[in-house]
């Protein structure tokens, strides 16, 4: 019976912290596709906290700003909300968790950064003469072209979080 609740809870947190994870690299990764002065500087700075994600250090400052006492609480004290149990509230830890772990989004930025790359902007160009938007540019040519780099990392995301998560 305590293997079939691991099982949801794991579950849960994989159908949560994957789709934030992505969703949050491909918006980053399009941001850092730019042709910016400096862009490389930027993409280096986002890819730093992928690096160091596994740290002591950053698990006891996640958990300094999280905790009933922490500066995450003490904000939210100024408004007049009170304190929250981050990571001791079973309603709130699970979600708490999952969007920790959604900072550490760089090796799916990388992979759609590289597919990004590779979209011909003659597609954009033809899409921009026939009236399209960027909106619509970006469902009927960007996730389709890119539709290959987004299978791969949703594959690669769900097997660290099943990885990740232990009860």
């Amino acid at each position: 019976m305590k293997q079939i609740r691991i099982l949801k809870i794991t579950v849960k947190y994989v159908l949560m912290s994957v789709p934030m994870k992505l969703i949050s690299a491909l918006l980053i990764a399009m941001l850092l596709n730019q042709a910016l002065k400096g862009i490389n500087f930027y993409r280096t700075l986002y890819y730093l906290p992928s690096i160091m994600g596994g740290s002591v250090a950053i698990a006891i400052l996640w958990r300094q700003l999280f905790s009933v006492d922490g500066a995450v609480n003490k904000v939210l004290n100024l408004f007049g909300i009170k304190s929250i149990g981050f990571l001791t509230d079973p309603d709130v830890a699970l979600l708490t968790i999952s969007m920790l772990s959604v900072w550490q989004f760089g090796s799916s930025m990388i992979f759609f950064l590289s597919a990004l790359k590779q979209v011909p902007q003659e597609l954009y160009e033809a899409a921009r003469i026939d009236g399209a938007g960027k909106i619509s540019s970006f469902f009927r040519i960007t996730l389709p072209m890119i539709s290959p780099m987004t299978l791969f990392n949703l594959i690669m995301q769900m097997i660290n979080a099943f990885q990740e998560y232990t009860a």
